[in-house]
């Protein structure tokens, strides 16, 4: 009895020590959380390549280092560039429209964002001298981030498959564990390298075209905001049935009104529509509409997730708005449905 109640105790004393260790690593974790989940982005949208690379090279570490280096490096600087320009875009949208009072949002991304503009890097600094070492500190944070996102892609591409084999050897099929998480990889994996891929084409094909047509543009009817309004095209292929059509139908509204009050043809706003209408909604829908139509999530809550997500959580909520709704979905749809029916099996074993 006496080994029995040290034996208990000796449990005890581990479960404790277990959880403190997983507390003091998740509170570690939680200054990063942003990075970890950009890291777990890149790395499914990564993978599909450094599978390919792997089962050609056979050396994980060779071909997670030339998949960063060749992909995702360069996805990083376009996708940061890109968002950085987005922000000052949108700063001077809403003060263009008198909606200053909601800059506040973007405040603390304008600083960095300025830095996009042309020859505006060292005019910066020469000005903001007094306040280089504020600058200098968040420079320093950014990079600290953009080193856990590599570090944590790198280590997933590499041993991922090693990962995935140790939680079946561990887990088993017990609790319904093993099948949960394949569930939660599989949905995260359309969406990421998926949706989120979708967008991104979706929005680069945008850009380039609506920077073209800028060219084109009369000089009372040129397109502002290009970055903005193809980011926000790209995103608008998540919303269903209409998808796209809820931003450059206005769009093109907006030009007729711009030709109407000032007198200009009306030629430009045909051209602008038709061009949107086959290059960026017809054709690259033709080439990865498969992409983003595989599995069984909704496409207006995946909207609503991004939305809220990083309205919630701010910059990383994107990346981590989705992974908290396919596990809500997993836990609803596998893992609750199997504890009710126990819960009521062992009352109903109860009563007999």
């Amino acid at each position: 009895m006496a080994d029995q109640y040290d034996i208990s105790w000796l449990r005890v004393l581990w479960a404790a020590a277990g959880l403190f260790i997983v507390l003091s690593i998740a509170f570690v974790l939680y200054a990063f959380v942003g990075a970890i989940v950009a890291g777990l982005f890149l790395y499914y949208a990564l993978r599909p390549v450094n599978r390919w690379l792997e089962d050609h090279l056979d050396h994980p570490n060779v071909s997670a280092t030339v998949t960063l280096l060749v992909v995702g490096v360069p996805l990083i600087v376009v996708v940061s560039y890109a968002g950085l320009v987005s922000i000052r875009e949108a700063d001077a949208f809403l003060r263009q429209v008198n909606l200053g009072q909601y800059r506040s949002v973007l405040q603390p991304y304008i600083s960095i964002a300025s830095l996009t503009e042309a020859g505006n890097v060292l005019n910066r600094i020469s000005a903001i001298a007094p306040r280089l070492v504020g600058l200098g500190s968040t420079i320093f944070l950014w990079g600290i981030r953009l080193f856990v996102v590599v570090t944590v892609a790198f280590y997933l591409l590499r041993d991922d498959r090693k990962i995935s084999a140790w939680v079946r050897e561990t887990m088993g099929r017990e609790y319904g564990v093993v099948p949960f998480l394949e569930g939660v990889d599989s949905d995260l994996d359309m969406i990421y390298t998926g949706n989120l891929i979708t967008i991104g084409a979706t929005g680069a094909v945008a850009v380039v075209v609506y920077y073209g047509l800028d060219f084109l543009a009369p000089t009372n009817a040129n397109i502002v905001f290009p970055i903005l309004l193809g980011l926000l095209t790209g995103v608008a292929t998540l919303i269903p049935a209409v998808g796209m059509k809820l931003v450059y139908f206005p769009y093109t509204g907006y030009l007729v009104w711009v030709a109407y009050n000032t007198g200009g043809g009306y030629w430009f706003p045909i051209v602008f529509f038709l061009v949107t209408l086959v290059v960026v909604d017809t054709v690259p829908d033709i080439f990865i509409r498969a992409q983003i139509s595989k599995g069984d999530l909704n496409m207006g809550l995946m909207l609503l997730t991004y939305t809220l997500g990083a309205v919630v959580f701010g910059w990383y909520g994107v990346f981590l708005g989705p992974i908290l709704l396919v596990l809500f979905l997993h836990f609803m749809r596998d893992v609750f449905p199997n504890l009710i029916d126990s819960g009521t099996k062992e009352v109903v074993s109860g009563n007999d």
